[in-house]
């Protein structure tokens, strides 16, 4: 039996694209849970500043390193893990 074929760069691209948009989603929607979750038991919330640099208009919470950080690793590894065609 022939070994599978590459996939093309683009088809790898869109799903790796939409697997980050899908982990991006799940996580929204999980910290939105445990934001919720936080403010009801009087806990600082995952969504204040964090990370707050003026001088570069920088301005990300905990929630929003989670988030992006979520996103970024689901589309690399969708991309890794699409590489061989398997």
């Amino acid at each position: 039996m022939a070994p599978p074929r590459r996939r093309t760069w683009w088809t790898r691209l869109l799903v790796s694209l939409g697997a980050g948009l899908g982990v991006a989603v799940l996580v929204a929607m999980a910290l939105t849970v445990a934001d919720l979750y936080l403010a009801g038991h009087g806990q600082p919330l995952l969504s204040r500043r964090w990370l707050d640099v003026e001088e570069l208009g920088i301005h990300l919470s905990r929630a929003d390193v989670v988030f992006l950080l979520a996103a970024v690793l689901g589309a690399g590894l969708t991309w890794r893990g699409t590489a061989a065609g398997a």
